[in-house]
């Protein structure tokens, strides 16, 4: 039994819970894309086909992941993160060869499919993973650079899911603005929590140097636009979910506390999700399955409550 939880390592390493938003953001951008402009000279993809695609981006932001905690040991320890490599589960070497591995092989495979999605796979992992991660960028341990890093990715992995029956248009880029607004308010609430370990380690994120007042309302700032560019959009979707998180932001800068900060960026990323449900149903089997599979691998490799809502 142990030995065949520490071969899951390799999958959970990934951190699972992780590729919702990156679901989420593909699959609106295909949505965006249907609802908003004509299907491609080649016709419509089918729900198989995005999932069969949709795994790929998911190998790729995997990668992104791995390497991510390759540069972070150090916080992440001092943060008490339960990431493997951090705690010694997965040594160096394999997590280089697993995020290769993860990174190559969806790319050159798309190559032979549709050139235009691998373009997109590989910008998005050298702006989440290599501009973000790795040095001399490491983007991620400034302010501005996490920002812009996690604002390009959103846009590749947005993009990705739109092109997926269609080309790359202004339109794209314009009905792309709430969702990155989106996904710039929860990312900024993100290194709330970690600031202490941050700052020990000498990664100057927004948290450290912005401290915790002015990062949850530059959160805020990002989400009230989300919901301004929605209404302008006039995009049901992220205009629901925004309007549905908007007083959980509220909150957070009343209370200005770790759990409202992680609660905020839960149900920030929940109440999109559901509403992509409604166009994709299959979808919430996927995050049920997602969050109980690890809920489970969790409680019986590390005996902790692991995800959760609550906090």
């Amino acid at each position: 039994m142990k030995s065949g939880l520490k071969r899951l390592d390799y999958l959970f390493v990934l951190r699972p819970t992780l590729f919702y938003p990156v679901w989420t953001v593909a699959l609106a951008g295909h949505w965006a894309q249907a609802r908003t402009t004509p299907v491609a000279q080649g016709g419509a993809v089918s729900d198989a086909l995005v999932m069969l695609y949709l795994a790929g981006l998911t190998l790729v932001l995997g990668a992104s992941f791995v390497i991510n905690q390759t540069t972070d040991i150090q916080s992440d320890r001092l943060n008490n993160k339960l990431y493997l490599i951090a705690n010694g589960s997965i040594p160096l070497r394999a997590a280089y060869l697993e995020t290769a591995l993860l990174c190559v092989i969806p790319i050159l495979t798309m190559l032979f499919f549709r050139r235009d999605l691998a373009l997109l796979l590989a910008a998005a992992f050298l702006t989440t993973g290599w501009a973000y991660s790795l040095p001399p960028l490491s983007l991620k341990d400034r302010p501005i650079g996490g920002s812009l890093t996690n604002f390009l990715g959103g846009l590749a992995i947005f993009s990705y899911g739109w092109c997926l029956q269609a080309g790359c248009s202004l339109s794209m880029l314009l009905h792309s603005l709430p969702y990155l607004l989106a996904v710039l308010a929860v990312y900024f609430l993100t290194t709330i929590p970690d600031r202490h370990g941050d700052a020990a380690a000498a990664k100057n994120t927004a948290a450290v140097q912005w401290g915790v007042k002015k990062t949850i309302g530059a959160g805020c700032v990002a989400e009230v636009g989300a919901v301004a560019t929605a209404v302008w959009m006039r995009d049901p979707v992220i205009l629901t979910a925004s309007l549905l998180a908007l007083p959980f932001f509220i909150r957070t800068a009343l209370k200005q506390d770790d759990a409202s900060v992680q609660q905020t960026c839960k149900y920030s990323i929940l109440f999109l999700s559901l509403i992509i449900c409604i166009r994709f149903p299959v979808y919430l089997l996927f995050i049920v399955l997602v969050f109980f599979a690890s809920k489970w691998y969790y409680r019986v490799r590390f005996a902790v409550n692991y995800p959760s809502l609550r906090t």
